[in-house]
């Protein structure tokens, strides 16, 4: 993850400042509308087939079927409808953009039942390969084309380049694993647990992108590409952390549905870890973002910076519970996973609604509150799914949390000094990284044991140990 979404990152970076605020709007807009379509792709099928205890060739084909017929249509109703889509944003440049984009689906829908067969076989060096293959080719061409002048188009060169790198080696290791065939009633297994886990995809789509929505359609897509890029902080460690956890807990916890007890081991060693590797980093993002924005993407990007700060928070926070739906997906609790977002939209959506009336930085602020409200849920939803107490949840949690306050403490007081952006920024994160340590290591000694310990224990295991046996996992 982190080597494919790094330089996707640095080629965001660069494309921001190359372009500016309004041009990279454009992006931002595009950047809904192709995150959306990969959520149609797949209609939950790809998760039912890592979910499945056993399955079968012929049926991971009828789930490639049925993403290149899914590929197809939407890529034809992207072109039909992308004049509208650039009216709704009042960007007659997406139009354009969006025709290409679409008739670049077909790309992602390739690679997407050959990653869930991967997935399943716990291939995570095989999928890394490909990611990082993708992600650095398609940051190389998008920056590129930036600094060659394509405009809105760098993003098109990026996109597809990373796609057509990444379809290719996920079929090449796939080895005609999920082979398109025609035997559609094979999907009937697992068509309710899948229709239940795109539905919540659906709607957690939904509440994390009617900000971006709103923003772009009453602010326009100048304030759009501020929030954007902000939020691009926000999605870094959600993806880089995150999703990596996502990955490997979800196979995995699928395979021990009957050792509950293995569960919650593996749910708390994820917490240990995420909570480390997320939240003194976000928290120092927070507190650094005007030094950050002004010194990476220029001056004119100056008001995003108190949007970042803000939204590094919530990116915090996000991290640390991204473990609850693969929890949920692993045990096929799939009601439970739709009412959850049911109620995670209507949270969200209305924490949005509720700041747009003050602004950008209003909705970055509704986004944030209201993904707090619903902490308690998440808390309560893993443990009734493994029995974990809440006190054992919140201890993993509020040591790195007091540190990184500490810390954040120790920043400002450089800044306080009035010197200059650069000099803040080194000596306020090398502050901030020793505050960080000293008080995890006198008040939390123990936590941080336990966070240093799981880490070293997921970054020890080889080949060698790619299993799915309880005793392994164990």
């Amino acid at each position: 993850m982190v080597g494919r979404q790094f330089p996707q990152m640095v080629a965001a970076l660069v494309l921001a400042r190359v372009l500016g605020p309004e041009t990279y709007g454009v992006i931002s807009a595009a950047t809904v509308y192709v995150t959306f379509t990969t959520l149609l792709l797949d209609q939950g099928l790809a998760a039912a087939l890592v979910q499945l205890p056993a399955t079968t060739r012929r049926l991971a084909g009828a789930v490639a079927t049925v993403n290149l017929i899914a590929a197809v249509v939407l890529g034809g109703l992207t072109i039909a409808l992308s004049p509208l889509v650039a009216a709704f944003f009042s960007a007659p440049a997406l139009a354009p953009l969006l025709v290409v984009l679409g008739a670049g689906l077909l790309l992602k829908g390739l690679a997407i039942t050959p990653r869930a067969m991967l997935q399943r076989e716990l291939r995570f060096r095989t999928i890394g390969q490909a990611d990082i293959a993708g992600g650095t080719v398609g940051a190389v061409a998008g920056i590129a084309a930036a600094l060659l002048g394509s405009g809105v188009w760098s993003m098109a060169w990026m996109v597809l380049a990373t796609d057509t790198v990444v379809a290719m080696l996920m079929l090449i290791a796939s080895r005609g694993a999920a082979t398109p065939n025609l035997h559609l009633g094979q999907l009937r297994e697992i068509l309710p647990f899948s229709l239940r886990v795109f539905g919540s995809n659906a709607l957690a789509f939904l509440s994390r992108n009617t900000d971006n929505i709103l923003i772009g359609r009453f602010l326009g897509v100048g304030a759009l590409s501020l929030y954007s890029m902000s939020y691009r902080v926000l999605v870094v460690p959600v993806q880089m952390i995150g999703q990596t956890v996502n990955r490997v807990v979800f196979p995995i916890f699928s395979r021990l549905q009957d050792r509950l007890d293995l569960v919650a081991k593996g749910l708390l060693r994820a917490m240990d870890v995420l909570a480390l590797a997320a939240i003194p980093p976000m928290v120092l993002v927070s507190v650094a973002a005007p030094e950050l924005v002004g010194l990476v993407l220029g001056p004119e990007w100056a008001p995003a910076a108190p949007i970042l700060m803000v939204l590094a928070i919530a990116g915090a926070k996000e991290t640390v519970f991204y473990v609850t739906g693969p929890l949920m997906r692993a045990l096929g609790a799939g009601k439970l996973i739709f009412r959850y977002e049911v109620l995670a939209t209507v949270v969200q959506v209305g924490g949005i609604l509720v700041g747009l009336n003050w602004g950008v930085l209003g909705v970055a602020w509704g986004w944030t509150v209201a993904g707090f409200v619903l902490l308690p849920i998440q808390l309560l939803i893993q443990r009734k799914m493994c029995g974990v107490r809440l006190g054992e949840q919140l201890g993993r949690i509020l040591p790195h949390a007091h540190a990184s306050a500490w810390a954040a403490a120790a920043y400002l007081a450089i800044r306080l000094t009035g010197a200059g952006q650069l000099v803040v920024l080194l000596a306020g994160s090398l502050a901030y990284a020793v505050v960080v340590f000293v008080v995890l290591r006198l008040v939390h000694r123990k936590a941080l044991a336990r966070a240093l310990d799981a880490a070293a224990e997921i970054l020890k295991v080889g080949p060698a140990k790619r299993t799915a046996g309880g005793k392994a996992a164990e």
